[in-house]
């Protein structure tokens, strides 16, 4: 009798496997993977420790412990996420879109068709398509973010107002509103506002005693570059260049 309940307690593992397996397939199908983990020290992927080697999905969230970082390939495209910080990433037809959440991302960009765009609060960071591109993206609070480009150039867009950080040159640039998700899209997505609510960072200036931002005057302010890191992407740019990494 025993023998016959375990017989069919075999059947029917086989049965759901059968079953299962094709699901999964089908899910690998429909959302490959995105990009790979180089290198992680105190990485993780979602709540779990990502460890090298590490499959990147679109919609993952990534982030670094107080002393971690996490780099992370992209077909040609890479960057490193900073201690302290976190992103969701998203694929896009020109290559992926990063939300940050907080702290830092480093990125490179081949100068090719593929590209990596930053978003953080409502600030957003394009790389120059035609130039082999190296840069930061730092979110100091949510209504600041500085924009350093190394090497390259970036376009900068911040509410109605956009400019082209040059090479060598970095800019802290005032958002025009800090972002509360509700639930977390690809900022690319047609329904990417219906998600998250906005609260003018004016408003947030008058409660400090600050004055906001006049009409007449820009969101973007020059800072010395040497003040926000010059020697930032080394570590990654050596990940970017190394022939024995996939």
């Amino acid at each position: 009798m025993r023998q016959v309940i375990r017989s069919s307690s075999f059947t029917a593992l086989i049965f759901m496997l059968g079953l299962v397996s094709p699901l999964l397939a089908q899910s690998q199908a429909q959302n490959p993977a995105l990009g790979l983990v180089t290198k992680s020290a105190g990485g993780f992927i979602g709540d779990a420790p990502a460890p090298d080697g590490s499959s990147v999905y679109s919609g993952d969230y990534l982030s670094t412990e107080e002393n971690g970082a996490l780099y992370v390939r992209v077909g040609a495209l890479s960057f490193q996420l900073e201690p302290s910080s976190a992103l969701h990433i998203y694929r896009a037809p020109y290559g992926a879109v990063v939300e940050l959440d907080r702290g830092s991302v480093i990125y490179t960009t081949p100068g090719t068709k593929e590209n990596l765009v930053i978003v953080a609060s409502d600030v957003r960071v394009t790389p120059e398509l035609s130039l082999s591109d190296l840069g930061r993206v730092t979110i100091d609070n949510p209504c600041e973010i500085t924009v350093y480009s190394q090497r390259g150039q970036a376009d900068v867009l911040a509410g109605k107002e956009s400019r082209n950080v040059e090479e060598g040159k970095a800019y802290r640039v005032r958002a025009l509103n800090q972002v509360t998700y509700r639930r977390y899209l690809s900022p690319d997505d047609t329904d990417y506002h219906r998600y998250h609510d906005h609260e003018p960072c004016a408003l947030q200036d008058m409660a400090s005693g600050h004055a906001p931002i006049a009409a007449a005057h820009s969101r973007f302010l020059l800072v010395t570059a040497a003040l926000v890191g010059g020697a930032t992407g080394v570590a990654i740019w050596k990940v970017y260049e190394s022939p024995d990494k996939p």
